[in-house]
């Protein structure tokens, strides 16, 4: 509309009509018409004091037409207002028939109301009569099955208890056959009750009902009981039913709990105290209780349980896995042998836990539908067995026993070494006490006498703890060793420092190279096996549960040795700059190099002096002991090429050095001499090579022995940049480019 009125109301231009170019007359006459709309559409165009001049102007326009048609017409309109007289006589005489036809209508219309009043209050009373008969059926009938049901109970009561359960064969099964139509005719009882129970009539029968139930109930508990104990089948099943059709199956239950279930079960776990007299403290195995029971079980239930768990069987109301079998069973362990729920021996209450868990899955295994094993999950008892066993406080003991072992291992201020050497099932092999504890504290973790699967995301978290404690104890380590290299602490007594450097964040401090090197060696081992044998144990063992957290486990596993593994790059700096320390204590020879040339008129050097030997010998005993041998190839050229560099930037700073004061001295040196010449009138003899010249040829043939012996670990000395900064300090100045 706005796009619309933009492109016809834009502009003042008139049209031949004499009107504004946006002010279309015609839109007054269309269906949709709206005053406002069409305003405020032509507000935003133009103003409205100009609107109201043109509708002004529209209106004295159209007036004018009218004038101008009336007389163009007026003989027509002056005729056509002769022609309407005596209108208001036609009026009257078309009034009177109307009126009498009105007066008509309405009697007809109160006829019509009164004759549905009258129907709508004659089929109110007869709903109200068939609600009423509704009723007295209803009684009627409550009333005949109640004495229906009286009889048929007093014709059971003529059989007293002793002669029901002596009844065998055909005769119990015939009076089961009883008791299932009676208790049909009680189910009917019930839905009347249930239907009238706000009718006096019915409540008033509440008292003979109840009676005729609870007789029902108890002729039925003897019958059933009967049936069980001679191992009929038949009356067992139509006992059942009658129970399933008054809704009384808990009744049904205990039943069976007490004739079928308790005495095998009383009778196995006395036999067993009796042969184990320590039974009850808490040293108990139940697997040597429950095995028997689960066989006695499927002995003497199972045809029960296989009957009543049938989806065609109708008696699927039942739980007799929960309220029957596991509520006994429960009961009698937790008063017979109440030590076996105990956590106080970790081995042994896991042994017992296994064993319940075991007897469980043999009871869901009966479970022949969703449904029957729900109930069985649902029910109390079930709950209740699984209280008893106090699984926190199981993993909380594991805790202290697992977390502990590491704490203490890492908490030592030095380094201890494995006194025994690995045998060939402990492969690969680890080296420190502090490694060899993790992944025994690990597999500890995953060993089926301590993980549980029903606590996998604790033990889970367990072994990431322990990872953490160990790449922090590294870290730490490290961190602390490289503060103390920066700012070296002042001299104390002994004692002090003995007291300072107890912890387990210190053991990095004094630590060699050949330490930090089975370190090294043993976190390469240790990443490794998280990452191939550990990783694979470990989702064995989780892969019951949902891919996803599968899945995040691994991913936490790996994010776990990554954060040890990052502490390598540390563990191989502070070997190279051990040795680079020892090395520099036979680069302070060169020093000598002065003392040998200064004003001794000693000849022209041939060959490089003695200490360049010694120069890497420290390297060369690191790589020949144990732990050098148990690293792997890369980190053996890391450091390598790490003390090579870190020798070759001493030896620069100490030749630079050299050098600088060498020339200062010469410079002094020389303007003294020339100052002695003058005055005696000699002439220097220049071509005798000076001290100093003598001395920095010794540095360059020392420094090509070096990079002789750079050549012998392999690499090129030209790409060492601090052996070329080395190199450039000393060579000549036609010999700058390394070249050995």
């Amino acid at each position: 509309m706005a796009a619309v009125a933009e492109n016809e109301y834009t502009g003042y231009e008139r049209s031949e009509a004499g009107l504004a170019v946006w002010f279309k007359p015609e839109r007054f006459l269309e269906p949709g018409f709206d005053a406002e709309t069409y305003v405020a559409d032509l507000r935003r165009f133009v103003p409205l004091e100009t609107l109201s001049t043109e509708l002004e102007q529209h209106l004295a326009s159209l007036k004018s037409k009218l004038v101008e048609v009336i007389n163009e017409d007026y003989n027509d309109f002056v005729s056509l207002s002769t022609k309407l007289v005596n209108v208001d006589g036609a009026v009257l005489r078309m009034q009177k028939p109307l009126l009498a036809l009105k007066d008509k209508l309405s009697d007809v219309q109160g006829s019509i109301q009164s004759e549905l009043q009258a129907l709508g209050e004659g089929l109110q009373r007869r709903q109200q009569v068939a609600v009423a008969r509704a009723l007295l059926e209803l009684m009627q009938d409550t009333a005949h099955v109640l004495s229906k049901v009286e009889k048929l109970l007093a014709e059971v009561e003529s059989l007293d208890a002793s002669s029901l359960e002596s009844s065998l064969g055909e005769e119990l099964d015939g009076h089961s056959r009883m008791f299932d139509r009676v208790a049909s005719e009680v189910s009917r009882l019930n839905f009347y009750v249930a239907r009238g129970k706000d009718l006096p009539f019915i409540q008033a029968l509440e008292p003979r009902i109840s009676a005729a139930t609870q007789k029902l109930g108890e002729l039925l508990s003897q019958g059933l009981k009967a049936a069980l104990q001679t191992h009929n089948s038949s009356a067992t099943l139509h006992c059942l039913h009658a129970y399933a059709a008054i809704g009384d199956t808990a009744a049904a239950e205990q039943v069976v709990r007490r004739c079928m279930v308790s005495p095998f079960v009383h009778q196995l776990l006395a036999e067993h105290k009796q042969g184990n007299p320590r039974a009850g403290s808490g040293a108990d195995s139940l697997a040597q209780v429950l095995q028997p029971i689960a066989a006695e079980v499927r002995s003497r239930c199972g045809e029960l349980l296989d009957t009543t768990m049938s989806p065609q069987s109708g008696l699927l109301a039942f739980n007799f896995l929960g309220n029957a079998i596991l509520a006994e069973v429960d009961e009698a362990l937790a008063d017979s042998l109440p030590g076996a729920f105990s956590p106080g021996v970790p081995t042994a209450f896991l042994a017992n836990y296994a064993a319940a868990m075991q007897f469980l899955e043999q009871l869901e295994g009966y479970a022949a539908t969703r449904a029957s094993l729900e109930a069985l999950r649902k029910s109390a008892s079930y709950d209740a067995f699984l209280k008893r066993w106090k699984l926190p406080v199981y993993f909380s003991l594991r805790f202290q026993e697992i977390a502990g072992a590491l704490d203490s291992a890492v908490s030592t201020a030095d380094l201890s070494i494995a006194n025994d050497a690995p045998s060939a099932t402990d492969r690969p092999s680890l080296s420190l006490q502090a490694s060899i504890t993790l992944r025994k504290c690990l597999l500890r973790c995953c060993a089926p006498e301590v993980f549980v699967r029903a606590l996998a995301d604790k033990f889970v978290k367990l072994a990431l703890q322990l990872l953490a404690r160990y790449a922090a104890w590294l870290q730490q380590g490290m961190h602390i060793r490289l503060q103390h290299i920066e700012n070296p602490p002042v001299s104390q007594h002994p004692e002090q420092q003995q007291a300072e450097s107890k912890g387990g964040d210190k053991w990095a401090v004094a630590a060699s190279a050949e330490q930090l090197g089975l370190v090294r060696a043993d976190l390469d081992v240790l990443v490794a096996w998280l990452q191939t044998e550990f990783k694979s144990s470990l989702t064995k063992l989780l892969a019951p549960l949902p891919d996803e957290a599968v899945s995040s486990v691994s991913q936490a596993l790996e994010e776990g040795a990554a954060a040890m593994a990052s502490q390598s790059s540390a563990l191989i700096q502070g070997i190279v700059d051990d040795i680079v320390e020892r090395s520099a204590v036979v680069l302070k020879q060169l020093r000598a190099i002065t003392a040998t040339y200064r004003m001794t008129a000693r000849p022209e050097p041939t060959r490089p002096s003695h200490y360049v030997a010694g120069v890497v010998a420290a390297l060369d005993a690191f790589l020949g002991t144990p732990a050098a041998a148990q690293l792997q190839r890369p980190a053996r050229q890391q450091i390598i090429q790490g003390v090579l560099e870190g020798v070759s930037a001493r030896y620069a700073a100490m030749a630079t050095e050299l050098l600088d004061s060498l020339r200062k001295t010469d410079q002094s040196l020389r303007r003294l001499k020339k100052k002695k010449e003058a005055a005696d009138g000699a002439a220097a003899d220049d071509s005798k090579l000076s001290d100093i010249e003598k001395i920095a040829k010794q540095l360059f043939l020392n420094v090509q022995e070096f990079a002789r012996q750079i050549h012998r670990y392999g690499l090129q000395p030209a790409n060492l940049v601090e052996f070329t900064a080395l190199w450039r300090c000393v060579a000549p100045e036609d010999q700058q480019a390394v070249a050995v």
